[in-house]
């Protein structure tokens, strides 16, 4: 597969690395246009403005169909020489749509193919202490489900690590954007000498799906679990996120910027989620095998009440916020978490 009479490029979805890349191929002299949806279109960009706010300062032309499979303003554009490439947009497209491109319609998947397919992939990620990333882009085809299934051809791929001092999503995230944007100009150079891409197929016998997640209804802390678990639960929906939530006096409130102590530890059950110490170096909460440092205590509005946290109060998570919470199915359209 050759891709240098490529000269307009479909950018399809959002996120930073959609943006970053449509930069990209704007100096390089592409024709670039954005379709995107109402979800992405708010996205906060690295500049702290929103996508839609972000391209139109950029000049980049961008759209915002129910379905580009009947979109004229998408499908007019089509040509001989265009391009498209996916960064998590919400449509299927029918085998007629995927024709028009003659081969050309691809998607742009930030994991381990065939390891983490769903969504939330950081967060499954920090769970698991994985800090194994990838790049790919894929061959789109009519089986593939958004966010669930893609089963298409590898056209390029790229591994890497995020470092050893990533702990939350937001870490992954900004390592993964240097490593995305990257390796995206280095399928531009080559794609322009020439290259002749092979096809690879997906490795489904190592496949992995863990679905999408909601912080607000998922994120509920367990006290019962051991402190790395619980570390690492915390973590794991810590910034860009909400936080990880639990009861304090009965009112919801949300943890960020943990990190664990064994000197104090361990502690018996009966004590776990106590407040035993509060110090300038955070809320010190007992735990199974030893202290859980809390730097930040938001309340449901998302502000901070970190200073006052008293000593003998208790994190506490009934039983039945946790039971839902393991029983909730995340779901998503264009417009954001369905109710």
């Amino acid at each position: 597969m050759k891709l240098n009479s490529v000269k307009k490029v479909y950018l399809l979805g959002g996120g930073g690395t959609l943006l970053g890349f449509a930069k990209e191929l704007r100096t390089r002299q592409y024709e670039v246009v954005v379709f995107t949806s109402p979800r992405h279109s708010r996205e906060i960009m690295p500049g702290g403005v929103t996508l839609a706010r972000e391209l139109d300062s950029q000049g980049i032309p961008w759209h915002m169909p129910e379905d580009v499979n009947t979109n004229a303003v998408f499908l007019d554009g089509i040509t001989p020489r265009t391009m498209g490439l996916g960064f998590g947009e919400v449509w299927t497209f029918n085998r007629e749509i995927i024709d028009l491109f003659d081969g050309k319609l691809f998607d742009f998947m930030g994991i381990p193919l065939p390891k983490y397919r769903g969504g939330a992939h950081y967060t499954w990620q920090i769970l698991r202490k994985s800090r194994l990333g990838a790049c790919n882009i894929q061959v789109i085809n009519e089986f593939m489900v958004q966010g669930e299934f893609d089963s298409g051809e590898i056209v390029f791929a790229r591994e890497f690590s995020y470092p050893d001092t990533a702990r939350i999503p937001r870490d992954y995230f900004d390592a993964a954007h240097k490593e995305e944007v990257a390796f995206l100009r280095e399928f531009m150079d080559r794609a322009e000498n020439g290259q002749d891409f092979t096809l690879s197929p997906v490795p489904e016998q190592y496949s992995m799906y863990f679905p999408r997640l909601n912080t607000v209804r998922q994120g509920w802390i367990n006290w019962s679990w051991s402190t790395l678990d619980l570390e690492l639960f915390i973590n794991a929906f810590d910034d860009p996120y909400a936080g990880a939530s639990t009861e304090l006096d009965g009112q919801v409130v949300r943890l960020k910027r943990v990190r664990t102590e064994t000197l104090d530890g361990p502690f018996h059950p009966f004590m776990t989620g106590l407040v035993y110490r509060v110090n300038s170096t955070g809320v010190y909460a007992a735990s199974l095998q030893g202290s859980l440092v809390v730097g930040c205590v938001l309340d449901e509005h998302g502000a901070d009440i970190t200073a006052t946290i008293c000593t003998g109060q208790r994190f506490f998570t009934p039983m039945e916020r946790l039971e839902a919470a393991m029983t909730f199915h995340a779901q998503y359209d264009a417009k954001g978490a369905k109710t």
